[in-house]
């Protein structure tokens, strides 16, 4: 990928990451069922963005699931723990960090 393809994805996955973030809060700790339940949609929906966003590019799969010299069965299990939601958050999070490490190191 060339620099502005990853910085491209660092956007939308960071755009993501935060609506995530602020509806995780209500999802987790909501007043009532109806706050929960409106949340849990939003947090799945940000999760399933995500998804099809990474999923296009391998080479942003193979950054989020340990790079090149890992297996597909420890891909597999990275990946599914990242599309959980009490992981996603987190993991997101420490994946952003590796795209912005990346694009810096893109001449």
């Amino acid at each position: 990928m060339s620099k502005e393809q990853w910085q491209n994805l660092y956007d939308i996955l960071y755009r993501i990451h935060s609506d995530f973030s602020n509806a995780y809060r209500a999802y987790d700790k909501g007043k009532n069922k109806k706050i929960r339940d409106d949340a849990k949609r939003q947090v799945d929906n940000a999760i399933t963005l995500a998804n099809i966003h990474i999923s296009r590019s391998r080479e942003a799969y193979e950054l989020l699931t340990g790079g090149p010299d890992n297996n597909d069965y420890g891909r597999a299990i990275i990946y599914e723990e990242f599309l959980r939601a009490n992981y996603f958050g987190g993991d997101m999070n420490k994946f952003l960090i590796l795209i912005k490490e990346r694009i810096a190191s893109i001449e």
